[in-house]
């Protein structure tokens, strides 16, 4: 029995590192496709969020789940005003739920004004950008757990959790902005080239 436990987590670790090999990288685009529900809100389309501005993201498997309701999210809310002091527009929360379930989740959490709630309830986003996790019988696909800092629609970082809560926090995430250069700008400087540098031309 010890031994068939075993190969299960080693091939769900398996099946974990083939997706994450399809995922988006730092310094690629996120597909401007789709739309996120908020209640009493239209939709937000994925263009709208991140063109022409900077966002920090915190997407987690679900809403009022342990790590995500105790540790996780919490952390983005009582850190947003510092990530806006940093730059960032807007900060956001993404999960595979519908938007009845969001809503009252950032209610709980208080982070009105701090952190949007994003309900992802079909899992779109999360599968074009190749960050899914499946939970099986618990929750079918859900998002991974991940954070990230998009930028004219570029992702200029992003910490994806191996297992748990160990890379994407959002203390991290802040050491990151705290950097001394403007992430796109490095990443600009790196690659004067890219489509997406256009924003620094005069």
């Amino acid at each position: 029995a010890a031994v068939c436990r075993a190969g299960a987590r080693n091939a769900a670790v398996a099946r974990r590192a083939a997706a994450l090999k399809m995922a988006i990288s730092e310094g690629e685009r996120i597909p401007f496709q789709g739309s996120f529900m908020v209640l009493g809100q239209d939709d937000m389309s994925v263009e709208k969020l991140f063109k022409d501005r900077k966002v920090a993201v915190v997407a987690i498997p679900g809403a009022f789940t342990g790590t995500c309701f105790k540790q996780h999210v919490p952390a983005f809310v009582a850190n947003a005003d510092k990530l806006k002091a940093q730059g960032v527009d807007e900060v956001v929360c993404i999960a595979v739920n519908d938007p009845f379930v969001m809503s009252e989740f950032g209610k709980a959490l208080g982070a009105e004004g701090k952190v949007t709630m994003l309900a992802d309830g079909d899992a779109s986003f999360a599968k074009r950008v190749g960050l899914t996790k499946d939970t099986g019988a618990f929750g079918g696909l859900r998002s991974a757990r991940y954070s990230m800092l998009v930028s004219n629609g570029v992702v200029v970082k992003l910490n994806v959790d191996a297992g748990g809560l160990d890379k994407s926090q959002a203390e991290i995430l802040l050491e990151q902005l705290g950097e001394s250069m403007d992430p796109l700008e490095k990443y600009c400087r790196d690659a004067p080239e890219a489509d997406e540098c256009r924003v620094y031309e005069d």
